[in-house]
């Protein structure tokens, strides 16, 4: 199957782009992320980003399990993200935040295949 014969994989896709590109440039003194994150905290931010991936990731799978690949993409950046920021001078390596990000994406994708299951 094509990747544009699923609408759901081109935006997961899209989607992990702008999260890797997000992630790891600088975060601008007077953005709008550090007043969100004033609001609901970096690790909010961090569920949040994750659960969408997640989503998206599950979303674009089938029953077949036809797009396990993209599960696991979403799975292993969740965890990767934090671990380049160690090495990237203008970021700080939080382990709270790397297990924010693996809750949040496994989070989606077990409340999706929940769904599926018992619902769909």
């Amino acid at each position: 199957m094509s990747i544009l014969a699923n609408p759901l994989r081109l935006i997961f896709f899209f989607y992990l782009f702008y999260l890797y590109y997000s992630y790891v440039r600088p975060v601008p003194v007077d953005s709008t992320v550090r007043e969100v994150a004033n609001l609901i905290s970096d690790y909010g931010i961090h569920f949040i980003s994750f659960f969408i991936l997640g989503a998206l990731a599950q979303l674009a799978n089938n029953k077949n399990n036809d797009f396990v690949f993209g599960i696991s993409l979403a799975l292993v950046t969740s965890v990767f993200i934090e671990f380049i920021h160690f090495f990237i001078p203008f970021r700080d390596f939080v382990m709270m935040e790397g297990i924010a990000n693996i809750v949040g994406c496994l989070s989606a994708i077990y409340l999706i295949n929940y769904y599926r299951k018992n619902y769909g």
